[in-house]
């Protein structure tokens, strides 16, 4: 395959300033590898991480945040996933949109919600399954990752990868490591998670995106600073791992 590699991508927003967010996201989009079909960015990686400001800023999609987003997309004919606040009628949602470079492909809901998040969002109402250039892809945001039985709607559904984007903790930081590789475990999939970096509004990030094959076993991983996560997704191996763990026959 073309275009057959997916990047986790780790940054730290800056908290209310959309544009510097964007051109940012744009700078590490156009230093990716031309054979990297999916960027895989953090949760609300567009806005930064404030429930405070998000009513004021969400807006529709499409919109010109995820115009903007398709800019990218299209000038480095690539896939992207980002994390955007959206605004549909008086509700808002903790969305991740999948855009490429013929437009907005697909909206995820995150489903659920974490601590504070539910006095300002309104709860997603079921999984998001897209077509990419590495293959059949699962959404999930952050806290959705700690609950199996929404992963297994993406097993059933046989998807090739499951990408999570977040804004994960440190003091939590070997809950995300080890959901991830449970994931992709159980589902039989690579497992891609983005995640935020540095500290905002007193929240300390843990970093450490990456990306779990389909045996469990951790393939990439950042540290705490900015940078990204890089496998190829060989349909062999998908393959190979089925075969050696048939759960998702037995299922």
């Amino acid at each position: 395959m073309e275009n057959s590699q997916v990047a986790a991508i780790q940054f730290e927003p800056t908290i209310g300033e959309v544009d510097t967010n964007l051109e940012r996201m744009g700078e590490l989009a156009d230093a990716l590898p031309a054979s990297v079909g999916l960027a895989v960015f953090p949760e609300l990686s567009v806005t930064g991480y404030n429930l405070d400001e998000i009513s004021a800023i969400a807006e529709p999609i499409p919109g010109e945040w995820t115009e903007a987003l398709v800019g990218i997309a299209r000038r480095n004919d690539l896939h992207l996933l980002a994390g955007v606040p959206e605004r549909d009628g008086d509700r808002l949602f903790n969305g991740l949109v999948h855009v490429s470079p013929a437009g907005v492909e697909s909206v995820y809901r995150k489903q659920r919600l974490w601590g504070d998040e539910a006095e300002v969002f309104t709860r997603g109402s079921g999984p998001s399954v897209t077509e990419t250039p590495v293959g059949n892809v699962g959404l999930l945001v952050c806290y959705d990752l700690n609950f199996p039985e929404l992963c297994l709607e993406y097993a059933e559904s046989e998807v090739d990868v499951l990408a999570v984007s977040s804004a994960w903790r440190t003091s939590f930081l070997e809950d995300w490591r080890l959901l991830l590789r449970a994931r992709a475990l159980d589902g039989t999939c690579y497992a891609v998670g983005s995640n935020h970096i540095g500290t905002q509004l007193g929240r300390n990030h843990a970093g450490h995106s990456l990306v779990a094959g389909p045996t469990g076993v951790v393939l990439e991983e950042t540290g705490t600073g900015a940078g990204l996560a890089v496998v190829t997704v060989k349909p062999a191996e998908l393959e190979e791992a089925r075969d050696r763990n048939p759960v998702r026959r037995d299922r």
